[in-house]
């Protein structure tokens, strides 16, 4: 089954920002209505879906808001199974960055392959889900027979902060953490 929706960015009240950073919302297609958020005070992203199994992810040493980073201690979950996560960031190209996940018995890397273009790839690294960065959220493309698991582990990871995949956002985002005292000061 090939299926495309978008993601977007869903326009939070005032009460709703107190609670959440960040909310992308579609209809993804026969799964139907699909909803990542990512909360200030719980620190951990959530998908929400009526059809696709639970799905969240969070990482104890978080101490700023923002998408949840993806470390040595980050806690990912779909359905009742664990990730257990590996990524090697002092790797060159972005074949060797991809992030690594084994989710049971299945095994995943979700990694770079252009700007702004990312995928969520199976054991025999066959293409599961596509996602385009666009302007206002994420277009989503399931690319071959991916089943509920698959489409919500690569939902869920929207809600992750996947700076690390490419060197160029890596160097990028480390300057501006750096320039960035958190503190609102100019």
């Amino acid at each position: 089954m090939s299926l495309e929706f978008d993601l977007t960015l869903k326009r939070l009240r005032r009460k709703e920002k107190r609670d959440f950073h960040l909310a992308l919302t579609g209809k993804a297609g026969p799964y139907g209505e699909v909803t990542v958020t990512v909360g200030r005070t719980t620190k951990r992203a959530d998908l929400s879906s009526a059809t696709l199994p639970q799905a969240w992810v969070t990482d104890p040493d978080m101490d700023r808001e923002g998408l949840v980073p993806l470390g040595k201690r980050s806690c990912l979950v779909v359905g009742d199974e664990q990730a257990e996560l590996t990524q090697n960031r002092r790797a060159l190209g972005k074949e060797d960055r991809a992030l690594h996940i084994k989710l049971g018995d299945r095994r995943y890397s979700y990694l770079a392959i252009k700007r702004n273009v990312e995928e969520l790839r199976g054991a025999d690294q066959e293409p599961l889900v596509r996602v385009r960065v666009i302007r206002g959220g994420r277009k989503i493309s399931v690319l071959t027979e991916t089943d509920p698991i698959d489409l919500a582990l690569g939902l869920i990871l929207q809600g992750a902060d996947l700076r690390g995949l490419t060197i160029t956002r890596t160097v990028l985002f480390n300057v501006l953490d750096f320039l960035d005292t958190g503190k609102g000061e100019a």
